[in-house]
């Protein structure tokens, strides 16, 4: 585990305070495998290649996002909702190169707002500046 990652893991995020990530093309899928129950948000799903996904807005927003309150089914969120942290996102993609991750951006594959918002976040647990971030 890099010095990175351990930081991560000792600073638990405190998610739902921006829902920049509630933004899904063309969903928020639903995870059986990963004992997500689509029961949950009968009413709310959509199927793309058989999978089921949670509704989306005409805006991109999750169906369940309240932009003044946060998500309104946090209680039962999916899989992908409780186990995403848009700092080891910003990690994985920032690692790549910077043509492939402009070209991510303007197909829709990644959200500039929530990799900004990971680096803001990241660096804040980082701003002891005994780890540097790795430059945009």
């Amino acid at each position: 585990m890099d010095e990175v990652e351990a930081l991560i893991l000792m600073n638990p995020l405190d998610c739902g305070s921006c829902s920049n990530c509630c933004q899904s093309s063309p969903g928020i899928y639903i995870l059986e495998e990963l004992d997500d129950d689509p029961s949950l948000y009968e009413g709310y799903l959509d199927y793309k290649d058989g999978q089921p996904i949670l509704k989306t807005k005409a805006n991109g927003d999750c169906i369940f996002l309240d932009r003044e309150n946060g998500c309104t089914a946090y209680d039962i969120r999916p899989n992908p909702c409780r186990s995403y942290d848009c700092r080891r996102d910003y990690m994985k993609w920032v690692a790549e190169p910077r043509a492939e991750r402009r070209a991510l951006l303007k197909r829709g594959f990644l959200k500039k707002h929530v990799q900004q918002e990971g680096r803001k976040r990241l660096k804040s647990i980082l701003s002891d500046g005994s780890t540097a971030l790795p430059s945009d």
